[in-house]
């Protein structure tokens, strides 16, 4: 985008962030269904829709289901097993036909040692868990991409209201200029650069307003709505949420489901090692039943049972392969957290940075620059400065006001990327009502 054709009146910085009083995270109280149908919709809003309607966190709701399933296999104790046998039939001799047959009925199963039911339980339990982890950490992602687009959208209308002044004051520039011509104190050459310039902040314009539109759909597509029943977020670009230190997000990061994705990891390794050593244990396979010995009309009890022989020695080699896995699960886990410590510094300097540039712009530059574009606009209707100079104050000034929208975008972004990364609460520093509140505990718990 082509910011040095701009044009923007010597107050519109002020005037437009009095415009937008609201908190960037302001929101209703109305029903779901109802707030489908409103023209404005804040942050909380689109979070609500995101969690109600996104596909990548319903399918959830089936691996539980998926996990039930297991839970209950897994409680199963040996099925047991009836079988037949038929002897000394169909032979030779005294063994001909059916006469002196003998014909067995059993019933057998499996006594398990070693606790193994439970072990199993414990293994899918600890599935679950971990799949609740993983649940928090896509929640996370998606909030955070929410919220980027919900940043965007409000970005663009912060550009928008510079641009309609940009647009009227290359209106007023014009007039001015074809006012200088009448009276032959300005070339004519002037009056067609100035007609060309309101040209451009008209075509600049029209090119806003269709990046905003797309960026209406791409925030809606969150919550699968193709077409948005919306046509602006609600929302100061300018209020930044109180952001806790780096140091106490580093000392709170244990609780953070990347983190705590590898513990979980961990609990299902334990739990596979812990199965493991139930196979040190035999079991035991038993049978009993009844003989029929058809040539006396006699019958009598039958019972047996086997175990297998030097199990402990030959299940060694699986103990050692789960414990190995388990110890390099803790040294995944330690890292990931460097690599977390790592991003999360890359995240605060550029938000401090950003901060900076905010601070600076609002105090130190854009005043100044204001004062100066009033000072040549006056010079200028007295004929003491050219047009260039005009046109140079003007670019100057919205160079630095757009400067600072982008500033103040990059800031609520790396806010996102933050607690998308640490999974440390940030969402309460945007929402001061108690409704705002509620919502923000549901989603750190979602």
């Amino acid at each position: 985008m082509n910011w040095s054709y701009f044009k923007a009146s010597v107050c519109v910085l002020k005037k437009t962030t009095r415009l937008l009083t609201l908190s960037l995270m302001v929101t209703t109280t109305t029903a779901l269904a109802n707030e489908l149908s409103i023209d404005t919709i804040s942050l909380s809003n689109a979070i609500q829709r995101t969690l109600a309607n996104n596909p990548q966190l319903s399918v959830f709701d089936y691996k539980y289901k998926s996990l039930e399933g297991e839970l209950i296999t897994a409680g199963l104790k040996p099925e047991y097993s009836v079988g037949a046998e038929l002897e000394n039939f169909a032979g030779t001799g005294e063994v001909s036909g059916l006469s002196n047959s003998e014909m067995t009925l059993t019933i057998s199963s499996v006594i398990e040692f070693g606790d193994k039911v439970n072990s199993r339980k414990r293994l899918v339990n600890s599935q679950k868990q971990a799949l609740t982890v993983d649940k928090k950490i896509q929640t996370l992602g998606i909030l955070g991409e929410v919220t980027k687009r919900y940043i965007d959208v409000l970005t663009l209308q912060q550009i928008m209201l510079v641009n309609k002044n940009a647009e009227k004051l290359a209106q007023q520039t014009y007039q001015t200029v074809s006012k200088r011509v009448r009276v032959g104190s300005t070339p004519s050459s002037e009056l067609k650069r100035a007609e060309a310039a309101l040209a451009l902040a008209r075509l600049e314009t029209l090119t806003i307003t269709k990046q905003f539109k797309a960026s209406l759909r791409k925030l809606a597509i969150m919550w699968g709505e193709q077409s948005p029943r919306f046509s602006r977020v609600s929302g100061d670009l300018f209020a930044f949420p109180k952001v806790n230190s780096l140091d106490y997000i580093m000392e709170q990061l244990s609780q953070s489901p990347h983190i705590m994705a590898y513990a979980e990891q961990s609990r299902i390794q334990q739990a596979q090692l812990q199965q493991s050593k139930t196979q040190n244990y035999a079991d035991i396979s038993w049978s009993a039943g009844i003989k029929r010995f058809e040539g006396s009309n006699d019958t009598a009890l039958v019972a047996g049972f086997s175990m297998p022989l030097f199990t402990e020695n030959r299940n060694k080699g699986s103990y050692q392969s789960q414990k190995a896995k388990l110890d390099e699960i803790e040294q995944q886990k330690q890292s990931s957290i460097r690599a977390i410590y790592s991003q999360l510094t890359s995240l605060f300097s550029a938000q401090e940075e950003a901060q900076l540039r905010v601070e600076s712009l609002r105090s130190y530059i854009i005043p100044p620059q204001e004062k100066a574009l009033e000072l040549v606009q006056q010079g200028y209707s007295e004929g003491r400065f050219s047009y260039l100079e005009l046109i140079s104050s003007q670019e100057e000034l919205i160079e630095m006001q757009y400067a600072l929208i982008f500033s103040a975008s990059e800031i609520h972004k790396q806010i996102a990327s933050i607690e998308a990364l640490s999974g440390i609460p940030l969402i309460s520093s945007y929402f001061p009502s108690k409704a705002d509140a509620q919502l923000s505990n549901i989603i750190e718990n979602y």
